[in-house]
């Protein structure tokens, strides 16, 4: 069960760095792209014709900035809100037109749609990518909580065989211990709490926000919980 466990966080941990790579690699396409394509409009529209360059990178640097800000709050489970939603589809839009306005200007549907397609997967790949690393983030911190409660559990269970075969080699008499108790010294401190926050009618988010773990965790330690009582009833 760990070995699972863990080869899945692993696999999912590998997953994440492939999607954040491909991002980047989408992102540096589009940009490269973009100046060859928004270049000569800007060039044939300025005053100093070496300067085509400079509006579209200035775009493209700002969408960047918006991905690069993106990506470290989605690591840590947050959202930028809604100005940055604004900034990204701003420069997104900026970008759209810079590509796609010479193909307007002369009729040529089909140019605008080839030029088009850069800058609208660079659009949706900003916005679908915060989601991705949330969604990853909150996998990770859920197995890895699995993989920390069997290596608590295996590691306090065998300081009990070890107590018990010294209490048994020593011929010690001790007074017996409800099963209640032993089950309170098993669990961890993350169970313990998700638990009392049960018995106390808790909701499994508020529970999650205490302890730092994400809800879909809490959640299933609730259905576990549940059917226990369940079962005991």
């Amino acid at each position: 069960m760990n070995y699972d466990t863990t080869s899945e966080l692993k696999s999912v941990t590998r997953t994440r760095k492939v999607v954040n790579l491909m991002l980047w690699f989408i992102v540096a396409g589009a940009v490269f792209y973009s100046l060859m394509t928004s270049t000569p409009l800007v060039s044939a529209h300025s005053a100093w014709s070496w300067s085509g360059w400079a509006l579209g990178l200035l775009t493209d640097a700002a969408f960047i900035l918006s991905i690069s800000a993106d990506a470290a709050l989605s690591r840590h489970g947050l959202s930028g809100g809604r100005w940055p939603a604004v900034f990204r589809w701003t420069t997104g839009i900026s970008s759209l037109f810079l590509n796609t306005w010479s193909s307007v200007a002369h009729g040529d549907w089909v140019g605008v749609v080839i030029h088009s397609i850069s800058p609208v997967i660079l659009v949706c790949a900003a916005e679908v990518s915060p989601i991705y690393r949330r969604k990853f983030r909150e996998v990770e911190l859920n197995l890895s909580e699995q993989v920390k409660e069997f290596t608590v559990t295996k590691t306090v269970s065998r300081k009990s065989s070890v107590q018990s075969t010294v209490q048994v080699q020593n011929s010690e008499v001790q007074p017996a211990r409800g099963s209640d108790i032993t089950e309170e010294v098993q669990l961890t401190d993350n169970q313990k709490a998700i638990k009392d926050g049960f018995l106390a009618g808790m909701k499994a988010a508020e529970v999650a926000r205490e302890i730092g773990v994400s809800g879909s965790y809490v959640s299933g330690q609730y259905r576990k919980i549940k059917a226990e009582l369940e079962m005991a009833a």
